[in-house]
């Protein structure tokens, strides 16, 4: 008897406590996992050289991706805050020239390149250099509305620009980091 007497007092202790504080949610969420491995990295190139570097265009690497987060997570949690960052590494073989890597996001049922780019770098290359990337995006709007309905849409592109003369553009490209931290709160409260 004294022993569920007992648990009884620690459940009304633990609930009590739980009454306390501002009640935030810290979530860290490794958005590239939920990407297929074949799509986060690639060979470029050959871009052969020409007077003003030629610019074959945006390319979509990981295009239109389905990616449904923070399931199980109740609808009493209101997402307050989100950071989003990412990291990536360009290994230039060849010759020179520069890239733009841009990342996109929208709602499940949108084309993610139909919105202008969460996140838009540009890169030089040099041949014989790997540069490494890493980008963070803080507080923004867009970003933060995505997390709150747990599901979203994502396209990754680069878009290269050869030399202007010697040799043809080639190397290889990896995003090696797409990550999310969530802070949330109780909805309503």
């Amino acid at each position: 008897m004294r022993r569920g007497a007992r648990w009884c007092g620690a459940a009304i202790a633990l609930a009590a406590l739980a009454g306390c504080g501002d009640r935030r949610l810290v979530l860290d969420v490794d958005v590239l996992s939920y990407i297929d491995p074949a799509y986060t990295s690639a060979t470029f190139g050959p871009v052969i050289a020409v007077p003003g570097g030629l610019a074959p265009g945006e390319k979509a690497v990981v295009s239109n991706q389905s990616v449904n987060l923070l399931e199980g997570l109740p609808d009493a949690i209101q997402v307050e805050s989100v950071s989003f960052s990412l990291g990536a590494a360009f290994v230039d073989s060849t010759g020179s020239g520069s890239d733009t890597l841009r990342v996109y996001l929208s709602g499940p049922n949108d084309d993610p390149m139909s919105a202008p780019p969460v996140i838009e770098q540009a890169v030089t290359l040099t041949p014989g250099v790997t540069d490494t990337l890493a980008l963070n995006v803080d507080g923004d709007a867009r970003v933060r509305a995505l997390f709150q309905d747990r599901s979203m849409r994502l396209s990754f592109t680069t878009s290269l620009r050869g030399p202007d003369s010697g040799a043809s553009l080639t190397g290889r490209y990896a995003l090696t980091r797409l990550h999310a931290t969530v802070i949330g709160g109780r909805a309503g409260w």
